[in-house]
């Protein structure tokens, strides 16, 4: 036992040095504004991460890896030299000075998106793992409540089911007076979706569908060239000026020629902030006044797969006649994928809905280790708290 403990230790030792840490910071060369959403990629492994919404990024670069891909739709893709260097200021240039134009098409819009749904999801790899960093972080009447983080490999066996294996988890509840203060009055507990459905929701496109079958949305396209030469397709989508439901206003970006699609984003519409109404959700009723959605998909070697996706949601809860202003964050990183892996036995796969119940299997500050998305600064002021 002695000797597989050494044996293992010196494995994890090689496997940490065999990546190095770099960090840095990426900003639009004109105005020197953060670029939020970059995707930067291994240029040999295809690991990746994305920009934080201060333009930072850190990520663990596999030996194998001498430069950074950094690309974004609104920017000149570049390629940048990572050997011996840990930290990085980059400039991007926007691609996007050209006014996009208006695409008239001989089928509808409806059929168009549909097609570029259908042929994203027939180029997803049936059967794949990927290794993934998830964290929530949820505010009770504005102050941080409970905060959870997981190292996570979800098995993706086909476009409407995952499993998910929980390697490393934590969920860290705060201790201030407003968070007791709820504690002692609630009759609820608050959490996110489902752990376990994130990435079959991503897969399945469920926020296009319910888009363009809604009769309250306008719908248009137009067209722009990406940053790495790739003519793209953008559908505008927005509620029609009566709306009596539709609250939601965004982009989503696709292939005009390979019909992939690349990016997602979605958020409240003001003018139809009215529209908004309290919806049940399983113990109590939710309305929201802020919402915002980011998904990004990644095209690396003629593979095609989910890279990142966030939510930011604030509202309140009504509880009884109880008012809590509740909301906060989700992301999920998707670090690497591998294709037809060795599936583990049923009983591994977590069925919870949240993290909370394994919070304990915590054994390294992997969100230092791996290829996450910084928190902000504000952010990570408050993890030092819990850290200590």
């Amino acid at each position: 036992m002695k000797n597989i403990l050494l044996a293992l230790l010196l494995f994890l030792s090689i496997s940490v040095q065999a990546q190095q840490l770099i960090q840095g910071i990426i900003k639009d060369t004109e105005t020197q504004q953060p670029i939020q959403h970059a995707l930067i990629i291994g240029n040999i492994s295809g690991k990746s991460t994305v920009t934080n919404s201060e333009g930072r990024f850190q990520f663990h670069l596999p030996k194998e890896d001498s430069k950074l891909i950094i690309k974004h739709l609104d920017y000149f893709t570049q390629e940048i030299s990572a050997k011996n260097k840990k930290s990085f200021q980059v400039q991007m240039q926007s691609s996007t000075e050209s006014l996009e134009e208006i695409v008239i098409l001989k089928t509808s819009i409806k059929s168009e998106i549909e097609k570029a749904i259908k042929t994203s999801q027939q180029s997803f790899s049936k059967n794949l793992k990927l290794n993934t960093f998830y964290r929530e972080l949820l505010y009770i009447n504005g102050t941080m409540y409970q905060y959870e983080d997981a190292e996570a490999d979800y098995y993706q066996q086909s476009i409407n089911e995952s499993n998910v294996i929980v390697k490393e988890s934590r969920s860290v509840k705060f201790n201030n007076e407003e968070a007791k203060k709820f504690d002692s009055l609630s009759r609820v507990h608050y959490y996110w979706r489902d752990f376990k459905e994130i990435i079959s929701h991503e897969f399945d496109f469920k926020l296009l569908k319910n888009i363009i079958s809604d009769k309250e949305y306008n719908l248009y396209l137009t067209s722009k060239t990406a940053g790495d030469g790739t003519e793209l397709y953008v559908l505008n989508f927005s509620p029609i000026e009566n709306a009596k439901k539709a609250t939601l206003s965004g982009t989503m970006i696709y292939g005009s020629n390979d019909y992939l699609i690349r990016e997602i984003k979605a958020n409240l519409a003001d003018k139809f902030m009215n529209n908004n109404e309290f919806m049940q959700q399983n113990n109590h009723r939710f309305k929201r006044s802020f919402y915002n959605r980011t998904t990004i998909f990644k095209i690396f070697n003629s593979n095609y797969s989910l890279a990142y996706t966030s939510y930011r949601i604030f509202g309140v809860s009504e509880v009884l006649n109880q008012l809590t202003k509740v909301g906060g964050f989700m992301e999920l990183l998707i670090d690497s994928t591998e294709q037809n892996p060795i599936l583990p036995a049923a009983d591994a796969f977590y069925t919870r809905e949240k993290l909370t119940p394994l919070g304990k299997n915590y054994k390294t500050r992997y969100w230092e280790k791996f290829n996450v998305v910084p928190l902000t600064y504000k952010e990570e002021q408050v993890l030092r708290l819990i850290n200590k």
